[in-house]
């Protein structure tokens, strides 16, 4: 508990460093930074209680922690986007993530690169779910607005002959490529600007630097594809339901 303390409470100036700046820019947002910030710690707290609990349970448990995960990531897609049958975009979006999430866990456990372990298997798939998350939201919101403000161009492909799929293969084209820029930044421009916070967490516990680069661009990689292939499967399950909005 002291050792929390002093670790805590000092780090929280750089709270009190926002809100004074916000305070003094006028830019309204003091209340929400201190909510999110305490959120953060709260939210933080819970899951470390909860990770040290399951590290001791078993495999079992695991996965039905990565299961919840995905379940939360979902609703949280299904709320960022307008539409009125938003079970699609839920049942899609956890479709899409455990399939993503299986298929990264498959990967790393019989390539050799982790061990099927909860101290592995939890950070490295909760990195995939929380970016794949972040993506399908993005390109979901670009779709449905490239459709509304499109909408002429989807018809006339549509007047000349093509099916649903051919129509709406352009948008969802451009739709994946706006949602994997962030991550194509970070994938870029690692180790460059800035070293990315599997990389600091492992120097910050002494581990050996190159086995540290080597472990953070797995996970770079292993994000980005992560994120393509869940914003492509989201995508293809649910662009029919989008079209009804155009």
């Amino acid at each position: 508990m002291i050792s929390f303390l002093s670790t805590i409470v000092p780090a929280f100036i750089f709270v009190i460093m926002s809100i004074i700046i916000a305070y003094k820019e006028e830019l309204g947002l003091e209340k929400k930074i201190l909510i999110v910030c305490i959120s953060a710690l709260i939210q933080l707290l819970i899951l470390g209680f909860i990770i040290n609990i399951i590290f001791n349970l078993g495999l079992f448990f695991t996965f039905l922690m990565i299961f919840v995960m995905i379940l939360i990531a979902s609703y949280m897609i299904k709320n960022e986007i307008n539409i009125n049958e938003r079970s699609i975009i839920f049942l899609s979006s956890c479709f899409s993530l455990l399939f993503t999430s299986t298929i990264s866990l498959l990967i790393l456990i019989y390539s050799g690169i982790v061990e099927l372990k909860p101290q592995y298997i939890i950070p490295l798939v909760g990195m995939v779910i929380g970016n794949s998350m972040n993506s399908i939201t993005l390109c979901l919101e670009r779709l449905l607005n490239d459709l509304k403000s499109n909408k002429d161009i989807l018809w006339g492909y549509l007047a000349l002959g093509a099916n649903d799929y051919q129509a709406m293969k352009p948008f969802i084209r451009n739709a994946i490529k706006a949602a994997l820029i962030p991550q194509m930044n970070r994938t870029k421009t690692v180790g460059l600007i800035f070293i990315p916070g599997a990389m600091v967490g492992m120097l910050l516990s002494g581990a050996d630097p190159i086995r540290a680069a080597e472990i953070q661009i797995v996970i770079m990689w292993m994000i980005l594809s992560g994120t393509l292939l869940s914003t492509l499967i989201t995508c293809y399950l649910i662009y029919k339901k989008f079209m009804k909005y155009v």
